[in-house]
């Protein structure tokens, strides 16, 4: 009969068991943690494949918003978009528009300029499971920001321009703003951020073949002066309406008005650039063409500088007069400006006077305005229209009346201003 007080059969078995037991979870604690290391990249990837689609999204509609104007202070804001992004401790960046580390050495501040990045539509992001590339619609150009005088404008430091790049490991607020640059007629999404990366943006695609040729005047006007000149610039574009960076294209310049600094351009990086003064009123047609190439044109406005007559001294009599002449280069309209001011006379209970000054110009009366104020201000007149040469102005007093106590109408004539 076996007595359970002295059974020792089980006296080996337990030690082995324990053995089993600790070694089957060894291993089960062994595939967890092998399970998780595979896990977190996964949903690292996950987390940052759902924020950047959204913005993606987001981005894409954006461009169909209003652009504010870089150049114009009072220009409206631009469609807005704001995000706030989570990144994962295994992230090592988020970059819009620009490959930061395009040589993947896994240093951001040793890009070399020669290094092609990337043209500014692009999301990137580094991570444990490596480099991911999310291309953009060709549309949107995303550049990083600048806060200068009270309003953010494209960072371009240096002579060039920068995407912008988040670091990882924690969460972010960007701000971008649609934006529209008159002078290169390029739209851009820019960055309300500024970092301390300077991760460059490659212009110019040297494989792009051109297509069309781009030209416009900085600035769209100038003045008649024949002195003061606009930039001409030329910008080679390939069939999409994107910059193409060739070198050596020869381009041919006409204008209808105006004199060029040169004729034939030949580009650089697909740019070229001379300049264009005037002596003549009017509207010039600036035309660049290229063998191959669909022309572009552009226009300037060519404004007459004003002819400011300046008196300083007053009229006091009917009988008294103002004489100046002046000389017109075109058969032009312009517009009369008179500056100074006038005394009144007053009668109580019964009425006021102010000064009249009436303006003739060759003999012809351009007319007769009420001078209303005893400080100096500008009144307009009517509008004449004058052949080219040489013209005679009088200004007069046309209603002097006075008496003791009651005040007397006298005219100070400051300048008058003929304008195109």
């Amino acid at each position: 009969m076996v007595s359970f007080i002295r059974d020792e059969r089980g006296t080996m078995e337990i030690p082995l068991r324990f053995v089993v037991y600790v070694l089957i979870t060894g291993a089960i604690i062994a595939l967890v943690a092998i399970g998780i290391s595979h896990i977190k990249p996964g949903m690292t990837q996950d987390t940052l494949e759902k924020q950047t689609g959204a913005m993606e999204v987001s981005l894409e509609a954006m461009q169909s918003g209003a652009a504010r104007n870089l150049i114009d202070p009072a220009s409206p804001g631009g469609n807005i978009r704001t995000y706030k992004i989570v990144l994962p401790q295994d992230v090592g960046y988020l970059a819009f528009g620009v490959d930061p580390d395009p040589d993947n050495d896994g240093n951001l501040t040793n890009t070399k300029d020669d290094m092609l990045t990337d043209r500014g539509n692009v999301i990137i992001y580094s991570s444990a499971a490596g480099k991911k590339k999310i291309p953009l619609d060709e549309n949107i150009q995303i550049r990083e920001g600048i806060f200068e005088n009270g309003r953010w404008v494209i960072n371009s430091g240096g002579g060039k321009q920068y995407g912008v790049v988040l670091p990882g490991n924690g969460k972010s607020e960007i701000t971008f703003e649609l934006v529209y640059d008159p002078i290169t007629k390029e739209r851009y999404t820019l960055a309300h951020f500024t970092d301390d990366l300077n991760a460059f943006i490659n212009p110019y695609d040297p494989t792009v073949l051109p297509n069309s040729i781009r030209v416009y005047a900085d600035p769209n006007w100038i003045p008649a002066d024949g002195v003061t000149d606009a930039d001409v610039i030329v910008q080679l574009k390939d069939a999409r309406g994107r910059d193409a960076g060739k070198d050596g294209v020869e381009v041919n310049l006409t204008a209808s008005g105006g004199i060029l600094g040169r004729t034939n351009l030949t580009t650089v990086k697909g740019r070229a650039r001379t300049n264009i003064t005037s002596d003549v009123v009017g509207t010039a047609m600036i035309t660049a063409s290229s063998a191959g190439l669909n022309p572009g044109s552009t226009y300037l406005t060519v404004k007459q500088m004003p002819i400011i007559l300046v008196f300083g001294q007053w009229l006091y009599s009917e009988d008294e007069e103002l004489t100046a002449s002046f000389s017109s280069a075109q058969d032009l309209e312009y517009s009369v400006s008179f500056k100074g001011n006038g005394t009144k006379f007053s009668v109580p209970f019964v009425g006021t006077w102010w000064a009249n000054a009436s303006i003739f110009i060759d003999g012809a009366k351009v007319g007769e305005e009420m001078i209303d104020s005893e400080i100096i201000f500008d009144k307009e007149f009517p509008g004449i229209a004058l052949l080219a040469g040489n013209h005679t102005m009088k200004v007069k007093l046309r209603n002097d009346i006075s008496l003791p106590f009651m005040g007397d109408t006298n005219l100070y004539v400051e300048s008058v201003t003929l304008s195109g």
